[in-house]
């Protein structure tokens, strides 16, 4: 039976800034009409539950209140399956330096290691400068990752790739990574902080002292020479514009979703979708609520009848 309470979830960010992200810029305040509370700000947290960084409702009757609060007080109805925390983390970055190359363990090495869930992700390139890259894999060549390392060979072998706006980059654990300069993008990733540091490109902190590398982690969850496919993106017409499958993950899907009207929104499982266009969500009788481009929205799972009215591109994420 349906939770007459439930309504869907427009989300106020939780940032990421200042000296814990010395990499980022200005983009978030200037180009998505982000509140960043600094200058330099990386990373806007749209959809989280993670401690320390939860998102907040911004609208309905439990405006003010944070992700794990909704999350503890509609259990199932939102996500569509018992859970035992919130699965999923959305936000975007603005990177102007190089990230740290990394790598993210799987659940199962996470779990018994960190007594967390590992993180498997994916990236939607909004801007990027001209000539912008990233890091994404290692050209090992059949060489063993450890004597590349050890070697102090790494850098020179990591795998780079050009990135225009549009592009899509899928992360599963134990893929090494890393942003460049000039790039905002949109992540959608299991809702974890667990991170390996392979390298951080010689840079030292504000106390003159490398940040801490986790090599011997890195190196046992790394696949350096298994990228991942993306499926054949075949544009789907449905009433309202059509839907492309971009990632097929094991913990969600994202959709690039071309409004042409009002879509009718699929039951069942979790949704989370982003705006790049002005549009609106109507479910009910008479409900309605406008999202603004780059604003995010949660659509509990047990919700019936739910549209979505615009034209243009939304992300769309459905849980697993």
């Amino acid at each position: 039976m349906e939770n007459k309470e439930l309504y869907p979830l427009v989300m106020e960010p939780s940032f990421r800034h200042g000296a814990e992200t010395p990499w980022g810029g200005h983009a978030l305040r200037k180009n998505f009409g982000k509140d960043a509370p600094e200058e330099i700000t990386g990373e806007s947290l749209e959809i989280s539950a993670l401690p320390g960084h939860e998102s907040r409702v911004a609208n309905g009757v439990h405006q003010g209140k944070t992700l794990q609060e909704l999350f503890l007080l509609w259990g199932e109805d939102l996500t569509g399956k018992k859970e035992e925390r919130f699965p999923l983390l959305l936000k975007f970055l603005d990177a102007q330096q190089d990230l740290s190359v990394q790598v993210h363990p799987s659940d199962e090495y996470a779990l018994a290691h960190e007594g967390k869930l590992g993180k498997s992700e994916a990236w939607y390139i909004l801007n990027a400068v001209p000539g912008a890259g990233l890091v994404y894999g290692v050209d090992t060549h059949g060489e063993d990752l450890r004597a590349i390392v050890e070697s102090g060979r790494l850098e020179e072998c990591l795998h780079t790739e050009k990135v225009h706006p549009g592009d899509v980059f899928y992360i599963p654990s134990g893929t090494i990574h890393a942003l460049g300069p000039g790039i905002q993008c949109y992540e959608i990733q299991q809702s974890s902080d667990v991170t390996y540091r392979f390298w951080d490109w010689g840079r030292v902190g504000k106390d003159g002292q490398p940040r801490e590398l986790h090599m011997e982690k890195a190196l046992a969850v790394s696949r350096p020479d298994c990228l991942p496919e993306l499926p054949e993106q075949v544009k789907k017409p449905y009433p309202g514009g059509s839907a492309t499958l971009l990632v097929d993950d094991p913990h969600f899907q994202l959709y690039a979703v071309d409004l042409e009207g009002t879509m009718p929104l699929p039951v069942g499982d979790m949704l989370l979708l982003t705006a790049t266009v002005p549009c609106v969500i109507s479910w009910g009788t008479n409900e309605h609520q406008s999202l603004n481009p780059y604003q995010s929205v949660l659509i509990p799972a047990h919700m019936r009848a739910v549209s979505v009215s615009g034209e243009g591109r939304l992300l769309a994420v459905r849980g697993r």
